[in-house]
């Protein structure tokens, strides 16, 4: 008996998947922050075959130091552009923090960026990240760069340095690393890069830079000759720096002395001056700052209730990264209490700063908690000011009422998430207490 119906199979979006179409090169970025140590890379792929889900959008998270390829996320989206939300959450998360300037680069860049970094995990026996199958496709073919490639590959990775102290903060992060291919991209000729073997890798967590003087003239200066005839020398200016550095590794911390010779912007001679361990206590109070906290209580219980569609959420869901505009760029984070939202600067200008501190790249950090307070956190009073500015002027600053502002000797906001209390000002008056007892116990 002959069929009288012709059935077609119309595949739905919720089918289709990165592999049910070829792929087409898009777009890709790099951040130029390899001389911090991680990069973050992103490649746009299209997919004609697809119905609804055209566009393929893949994140890498790279540490040159430790980690290797560390992190992947991917996002599917339609013509539509419906994921924008999950795709700018992506982002923040892995590359909110860096600081850097997202710099095209190509498919074969991308490639080769993609296949480097495996290689490291092979390397290093770590496991490769995320769903390795919507990936792997980048492992083929093999890519190889000649030195001209590979120069200007890193040129992209890396951001313009027009300061010493920018080369000395950078290039002291990367041998303390261990990172030592990106410490040789900022020196000129030969210069022996790991002098301190005893160490493993180390986080830079300060560092202050004086100008050391010539043991002869007694100035930052000297004489050499600047051709390859030797018949007569020319006053030049090599500038040589004395650095005082505080590094961690394994919950241990040091501080090693070092001279960083400079001929213009590359370093040129690094010697070892002293080097000795000191206590956390001692740590703590080298990077100890002030902390300037606000907090937000929220104007009544039922305030989600009543709130405009807009910007009503259950409570420890006030915010999102769309909430206001400073937070639309912050790295979130999960605590038991509530969500953390880290807002850095959109540079790494602190790198040239003369006294260097790891944490001088926020600006500024929420914490909403899950029954509606908001506390806001900042290391400089003009920062607090933008930040109050920053939630007042937003929709969701209607639903809050400020009802108390600290400035504190020591940073106490990551004890205060670490305590297990919901309410900050209850948390203040429990360690103004202990610290009476301690002060009484003294007498």
């Amino acid at each position: 008996m002959e069929n009288k119906y012709n059935f077609q199979v119309l595949r739905g979006g919720l089918s289709e998947t990165a592999f049910t179409s070829s792929r087409q090169f898009v777009s890709a970025y790099i951040t130029d922050t390899r001389l911090m140590g991680v990069v973050g890379i992103y490649i746009h792929w299209y997919l004609p075959e697809n119905t609804f889900l055209k566009h393929f959008h893949q994140f890498f998270y790279m540490d040159a130091e430790e980690f290797g390829f560390d992190s992947y996320d991917s996002v599917l989206e339609s013509d539509d552009g419906d994921r924008y939300y999950d795709i700018k959450t992506i982002e923040n998360k892995m590359m909110g923090g860096l600081g850097g300037r997202k710099v095209r680069i190509t498919e074969k860049e991308a490639r080769y960026m993609v296949q480097s970094y495996a290689e490291l995990n092979v390397k290093m026996k770590l496991p490769l990240p995320g769903n390795t199958d919507e990936y792997e496709f980048l492992f083929s073919p093999r890519i190889e760069l000649d030195s001209e490639e590979e120069y200007t590959l890193m040129c992209k990775q890396c951001p313009t340095l027009d300061s010493p102290n920018q080369v000395i903060n950078y290039f002291l992060m990367r041998c303390f690393g261990r990172d030592f291919g990106a410490a040789k991209f900022l020196t000129r000729g030969y210069v022996r890069t790991d002098i301190f073997p005893e160490h493993k890798g180390a986080t830079l967590l300060s560092n202050s830079i004086d100008e050391a003087n010539d043991a002869t003239s007694g100035v930052c200066t000297d004489y050499h000759s600047t051709d390859d005839d030797k018949t007569f020398g020319t006053f030049s200016t090599r500038r040589s720096y004395l650095c005082q550095s505080l590094i961690e590794y394994d919950g241990k911390y040091f501080i090693p002395v070092t001279q960083v010779t400079l001929d213009k912007l590359k370093v040129v001679k690094y010697e070892r001056i002293s080097c000795f361990r000191v206590s956390s206590q001692e740590a703590s109070m080298m990077t100890s700052r002030p902390e300037f906290i606000t907090v937000f209580d929220p104007l009544d219980d039922d305030i989600f209730d009543d709130a405009d569609d807009s910007i009503s959420m259950e409570p420890g869901r006030l915010f999102t990264c769309d909430s206001t505009d400073l937070v639309s760029s912050a790295m979130v984070t999960e605590h038991d209490t509530g969500r953390l939202f880290m807002i850095f600067y959109p540079h790494n200008d602190h790198v040239a700063k003369k006294n260097y501190r790891l944490s001088d790249d926020v600006m500024g950090i929420y914490y909403v908690l899950d029954n509606g307070q908001i506390v806001l956190c900042a290391y400089e009073r003009s920062n607090i000011n933008l930040l109050e500015k920053d939630l007042i002027s937003a929709p969701v600053g209607r639903l809050v009422l400020p009802v108390a502002k600290y400035q504190f000797k020591d940073p106490v906001l990551y004890d205060f998430i670490s305590s297990g209390f919901e309410d900050f000002e209850e948390f203040v008056d429990m360690i103004s207490e202990r610290t009476a007892d301690d002060d009484d116990s003294d007498e």
